[in-house]
C-alpha cells in the first residue's frame, strides 16, 4: 500500500514539474503574449508588443480608455457577420469613392458621432490601425471620410474597425452619403414626444397646486403621479445630456451640457425630496417643461445646420462645366433605372448592363479619332446624367465616375489622393471622379451620377487647404470655453444666497436652475454659420462659388489685389485673328496645328480652335502641355509645337497675344489674337483704386497693354513676361511685407500663385475650368461686380459681430432676471430656442435685405 502511494506521489510530482506556466494575456488585443520574447508592461498592464502598448498609451493620455469597455478583446477587430455583405464586390463598388492599387477612399455615415472625443478618436485611427492613412470627420453631417490601403484592409474590415470602437456606420444600398439624404430625427422626436406628453399631463395634475387647493391626500397623490411621469422624461428624454456630460468628464472637460444637466438634476431631486419627505408637489412641471423646450431648441438648431448643408451641396452646385458629346439618346440618363455598376476582379467598377458593340469602349479601326468633330455642347455638371458621353481635354477634371472609351488616359489623382504620379489608362478602364487628364483629349461615358457634395469635399482636401486664423470663430469658441465655468460659479453663489441668507429654498432652486438654463453660449456661435451660409448661397447665385464659408471672412482682410491679364482682364472671345507666317500654312499643316491645340483647354487654344474649325481631324500622339509655355505633339510623324515665342523658337512681334508655330523644328510664324478688355473693367478698377487698395498686374504676355492699363496700375505695379514661378514669388514677397493678398487669375499658368495668396480666385469663361488650388471660382461675366461682392463679405462680418453683441446682451439681461429670482426654469427653457431663432432671424433677414438692396444684373 505504501509502495502504491509513493508511486502515485512520484507521478504527481512529475506532472507538477512538467505543467506549463500560466499564460500572460495582452491587455490590448487579448492574445497570449509570446513565450519566446519578454512581455512588455506599462501601468502594471501586460502587452504582447510595442504596438499594443503604444495604442494603450495614446488612449490613456486622452482619457479614452472606455474603448476597452466595448468588448473583451478590444484590440482585435471582430469579424461581424452582419457586415459580411461588404465583401460582395458589387456592393463595395457602390460605396467606395475611389480605389487604385495603393489607396481607397470611402465615406460612411456614423450616427453615434456627437462630441469632441469622437472627433479625436476617429481622426487618429491611423495610430490604432496603420493601414488607415487619413480620416476626416464632418461633425454636422456625422460623416467619416477614410483613406486606407486596400492591400491591407478590406472595406468590411474598415467597417468592423469603426464598429469595434463604438462607431458602427449606417450603410444602406440607397447610399446615404452620396445621395445627400438627411439622417433620421426619429430618436430625437421620440424623446421630444415623450417629454411633451408627460409635461402636459404633469401640468394637468398640478392644477390643484396652481389653484391653491390644499387637500393633503390629493396633493400627495398627484405628487406621486408627477414623479412617475417625470422620471422617464429626465432619464430617457434627457439621456443625450447624460451621455454628453459623462464622456466629457471622462476626458477631464466640462462641456456646455454640464450646467444644463446639473440644473435638471437639482430640480428633479429637490422635487423628489419634497414629494416623498414633505408631501409637497415638487418641481416636475418645471423640469419636464424645461427638457421639452430644450429638445425643441436642439431639433431647431440641427434642422438649421442641415438646411445650410443642403444649400451648400445642391443649390450652390459645384462650379464646373464639361463638354458633352452629341445628343442625349433615349433610355440613357436618369430615366434608365437599374443601371448600377459592379466591380471587376481587380476592384474597379464596371457597368452591370452589357455594352453594345456601338458603345464598346475598345476602339476599333473605324472608331472616330479622339479629336473628331462630334457635336460639342458645354453643360454644367448639374445637368450630367448617367450614360452621357463627355470630352475631357488636357488639364480638365473628371466630374463623375466614367468609362474611358476613346483615347489614352494619363490621369493625375492628386486632387483625390494627394499623390501627383499620373496613372496610364487604356480604353475600357474606369476613371474616378476628381482625376485630372494630363495627356491629350479623351472621351468618357458617365457610369455614376455626379455627386456635388463629394466634389466639394475633394475641393476642401487637405492638399489644397490654407491654414489661416479665423478670428470670429476663435472669439466664439473662447467665449464658449470660459462661459460654462462662469455660469456655474454665478449659479452657485446666487443659489447659496437665496437658500442661506434669504431663507427661500424654492426661490434658490428656481434661480439656480434658471441661471444654468438661460445662459447659452450656443447662441454666440450660431450666427456665424447661418450668416455665412446665406452668404454662400447669395454669392453662388451671382456666379461666385466659394470653397467654404471661411473664404468670406478672409476676403475682408485683403488689402492688396493682384490681377493676371490674359484670360482675366482680357477676354478670349475675339473674332479677330491675324496670321503672320514666313510661308502660308498648307491645309495639312493647318489641320496639324488644330489637332494639337484641340488637346488643350487654354483660352487662346480654344479661340484658335474655333478659328481653324474647318480643318479635318487628325490623330495626335505623345501630346505634352507645359504651363506658361505651350503644347507639343506628334501628328502624321511630324513634331508640331504651338505656344510662346521662347518655347517655339521664334521672335515675338509684340503686337498683342500671339500663338507661335513650329513644325519639325522649323519656325513658321504666329497667329495674333485680338484680346479686348472685359466689359465693365474700368469701373471695377476705378472702384478698387478709390477704396485705397493696392493693385498689381502680372502677365506672361508682352507689354503692349501697358499704356491702356496705366490709368489704374502704376508703372512699377505692372510686370510682363512673368513665368508661373515669377508670379508665385511675387505673391510671397508681398505677404512677407505684411500684405494680405487677393490673387485673381484664370487658373492655368498661375495655380501656384492662387494657392500662395491669402485668397485665390479663378476666373472662368464658357467652360468652367476647375482649379483646386483656388479658394473661389468666379464666372467671367461677374468679374465687373467684384467690388460689390467684397462689400457683401464685409457686411457679413459686421452682421456677425452685431449678432455677437445681441447674444451677449441677451445673456446679461436673462442672467440678471434669473439671479433676482424673477425667471422660472420653464421660461428660461422657452427663451433658449427663442434666442436661437432670433440669431437665425437676424442673420437671415440681414443678409437677404442687403442682397435685395444691392440687386445684381
Amino acid at each position: 500500500m505504501l509502495r502504491l502511494i509513493e508511486s502515485n506521489l512520484g507521478k504527481f510530482q512529475v506532472i507538477m514539474m512538467t505543467a506549463a506556466p500560466p499564460k500572460t494575456v495582452c491587455y490590448h488585443c487579448g492574445n497570449e503574449c509570446p513565450s519566446d520574447t519578454e512581455t512588455l508592461y506599462f501601468a502594471d498592464k501586460p502587452f504582447c508588443c510595442s504596438g499594443c502598448q503604444t495604442v494603450y498609451q495614446i488612449l490613456s493620455e486622452h482619457q479614452l480608455c472606455q474603448y476597452y469597455d466595448l468588448n473583451p478583446t478590444p484590440g482585435k477587430t471582430p469579424k461581424l457577420e452582419r457586415l459580411a455583405f461588404l465583401d460582395h464586390p458589387d456592393i463595395a463598388g457602390k460605396l467606395i469613392d475611389f480605389q487604385n492599387e495603393s489607396v481607397a477612399h470611402v465615406t460612411f455615415y456614423v450616427p453615434s458621432i456627437h462630441c469632441s472625443s469622437c472627433l479625436w478618436l476617429l481622426e487618429h485611427l491611423y495610430r490604432i490601425e496603420p493601414a488607415v492613412r487619413q480620416t476626416r470627420v464632418d461633425f454636422l453631417k456625422k460623416q467619416v471620410h477614410l483613406m486606407y490601403s486596400p492591400a491591407q484592409l478590406s472595406l468590411r474590415q474598415v467597417a468592423e474597425l469603426l464598429t469595434s470602437l463604438g462607431y458602427e456606420p449606417l450603410i444602406s444600398l440607397d447610399d446615404v452619403v452620396k445621395q445627400g439624404k438627411k439622417p433620421s430625427y426619429r430618436p430625437l422626436l421620440y424623446r421630444l414626444a415623450l417629454a411633451g406628453f408627460c409635461a402636459g399631463n404633469i401640468m394637468l395634475f398640478s392644477f390643484p397646486e396652481y389653484l391653491g387647493l390644499n387637500d393633503p391626500d390629493f396633493k400627495h397623490l398627484f405628487g406621486i403621479l408627477n414623479l412617475i411621469l417625470a422620471t422617464p422624461v429626465v432619464f430617457y428624454s434627457g439621456s443625450g445630456y447624460f451621455e454628453s456630460v459623462w464622456k466629457s468628464l471622462r476626458r477631464g472637460i466640462i462641456n456646455i451640457d454640464f450646467p444644463i444637466l446639473l440644473g435638471i438634476l437639482v430640480a428633479y431631486f429637490r422635487g423628489t425630496y419634497e414629494v416623498l419627505a414633505m408631501g409637497g408637489a415638487g418641481y416636475y412641471d418645471s423640469v419636464t417643461g424645461l427638457i421639452f423646450f430644450l429638445l425643441c431648441g436642439k431639433w431647431f438648431q440641427q434642422r438649421t445646420y442641415d438646411f445650410l448643408s443642403f444649400e451648400r451641396d445642391y443649390k450652390s452646385y459645384f462650379p464646373l462645366a464639361v463638354t458633352r458629346l452629341g445628343e442625349r439618346a433615349e433610355g440613357r440618363g436618369r430615366g434608365a433605372e437599374g443601371e448600377g455598376q459592379g466591380v471587376k476582379g481587380d476592384g474597379s467598377r464596371i457597368s452591370n448592363q452589357p455594352i453594345s458593340s456601338a458603345q464598346s469602349p475598345t476602339p476599333s479601326a473605324q472608331s472616330p479619332l479622339p479629336n473628331a468633330p462630334d457635336q460639342e455642347t458645354p453643360v454644367p455638371v448639374a445637368d450630367l446624367q448617367k450614360g452621357d458621353r463627355i470630352r475631357v481635354r488636357h488639364g480638365d477634371l473628371i466630374p463623375a465616375d466614367s468609362l474611358l472609351y476613346r483615347g489614352t488616359g494619363l490621369i493625375d489623382y492628386s486632387f483625390v489622393t494627394g499623390e501627383s504620379e499620373p496613372e496610364s489608362k487604356d480604353p475600357g478602364s474606369l476613371l474616378y471622379a476628381g482625376g485630372r487628364q494630363m495627356g491629350g483629349t479623351i472621351d468618357l461615358e458617365i457610369v455614376r451620377d455626379v455627386s456635388h457634395s463629394y466634389l466639394t469635399q475633394l475641393w476642401n482636401n487637405d492638399t489644397f487647404r490654407k491654414e489661416k486664423p479665423n478670428r470670429a470663430k476663435t472669439f466664439a469658441d473662447a467665449v464658449g470655453t470660459y462661459f460654462t465655468l462662469t455660469v456655474l460659479t454665478l449659479a452657485t453663489f446666487v443659489g447659496a444666497y437665496w437658500y442661506i441668507w434669504a431663507g427661500q429654498p424654492t426661490t434658490a432652486v428656481n434661480a439656480f436652475t434658471a441661471i444654468l438654463i438661460v445662459a447659452c453660449p450656443c447662441v454666440l456661435s450660431l450666427s456665424y454659420p447661418v450668416a455665412l451660409g446665406h452668404g454662400l448661397r447669395w454669392l453662388s447665385k451671382q456666379g461666385v462659388y466659394l470653397k467654404n464659408a471661411d473664404v468670406i471672412e478672409q476676403l475682408t482682410h485683403c488689402d492688396t489685389i493682384v490681377f493676371d491679364k490674359t484670360g482675366t482682364l482680357t477676354t478670349p472671345a475675339s473674332d479677330v485673328v491675324t496670321e503672320s507666317f514666313t510661308k502660308p500654312l498648307t491645309s495639312l499643316e493647318r489641320a496639324m496645328v488644330r489637332a494639337v491645340i484641340n488637346q488643350s483647354a487654354h483660352p487662346l487654344s480654344q479661340r484658335l480652335r474655333q478659328f481653324l474649325a474647318e480643318c479635318p481631324p487628325m490623330l495626335v500622339e505623345n501630346f505634352t502641355e507645359l504651363p506658361g509655355k505651350g503644347v507639343v505633339g506628334l501628328v502624321d510623324d511630324q513634331i508640331v509645337k504651338v505656344g510662346s515665342a521662347s518655347f517655339v523658337g521664334g521672335v515675338d512681334q509684340k503686337n498683342g497675344p500671339s500663338v507661335h508655330v513650329s513644325i519639325n523644328g522649323t519656325y513658321r510664324g504666329q497667329f495674333t489674337i485680338a484680346a479686348p478688355m472685359r466689359e465693365g473693367l474700368a469701373s471695377m478698377l476705378t472702384s478698387f483704386v478709390g477704396n485705397g487698395r493696392k493693385l498689381y498686374l502680372l502677365s506672361g504676355d508682352t507689354s503692349t497693354a501697358r499704356t491702356e492699363l496705366r490709368s489704374w496700375f502704376a508703372d512699377d505695379a505692372m510686370r510682363f513676361g512673368c513665368s508661373p514661378d515669377d508670379k508665385l514669388r511675387f505673391i510671397r514677397e508681398l505677404q512677407e511685407n505684411g500684405h494680405h493678398v487677393l490673387m485673381i487669375g484664370d487658373g492655368l499658368n498661375d495655380a501656384g500663385a492662387l494657392k500662395q495668396a491669402d485668397v485665390g480666385i479663378a476666373v472662368t469663361d464658357d467652360t468652367l475650368r476647375f482649379t483646386p488650388a483656388s479658394d473661389a471660382i468666379l464666372e467671367a461675366r461677374s468679374l465687373r461686380l467684384l467690388p460689390t461682392y467684397l462689400r457683401y463679405s464685409r457686411f457679413a462680418m459686421r452682421l456677425i459681430r452685431f449678432s455677437f453683441g445681441v447674444s451677449l446682451l441677451y445673456n446679461l439681461v436673462g442672467l440678471s432676471f434669473a439671479a433676482a429670482g424673477h425667471l422660472s426654469p420653464v421660461v428660461a427653457a422657452v427663451l433658449m430656442p427663442l434666442s436661437s431663432a432670433t440669431m437665425v432671424l437676424i442673420a437671415t433677414v440681414g443678409m437677404r435685405t442687403w442682397g435685395k438692396a444691392h440687386p445684381v444684373t
